[in-house]
């Protein structure tokens, strides 16, 4: 029986593994609800975790097509979305939710469908 651990990224940014179950989501509705439910401190680890490393997971996702990215590269995507939703949080308001906005719950964001097409080796 095999002990190696499963990684759903690619092996160059295996420092962002942790990262790879919880925080991949597919839609920005998922993502920015999810966002609201993070203590300030876990959008601050993800922040400084992902944000040293976008130019080199942009980098390794301009290898391939918005139309043909293979399953790690669209989770690297994934998490370069999601840095997208905590930057504002980490960098302006310092909080999870956009102070005196109405609420998240009814915050609904209308996304393109499949804004890419991922392929499984």
């Amino acid at each position: 029986m095999s002990t190696a651990a499963t990684t759903l990224l690619p092996p160059e940014f295996a420092d962002l593994e942790r990262y790879a179950n919880d925080w991949v989501l597919d839609t920005e509705q998922a993502r920015n609800q999810f966002r609201v439910r993070q203590p300030l401190a876990a959008l601050d680890d993800f922040y400084h975790a992902i944000f040293p490393r976008m130019d080199a997971l942009c980098e390794y996702i301009d290898r391939y097509s918005i139309d043909g990215l293979p399953r790690p590269a669209a989770r690297l995507l994934q998490l370069g979305l999601m840095l997208m939703e905590v930057v504002p949080a980490v960098e302006i308001y310092r909080a999870p939710d956009v102070p005196n906005a109405f609420e998240f719950q009814r915050f609904k964001i209308i996304s393109p469908a499949d804004p890419f097409t991922i392929i499984d080796p």
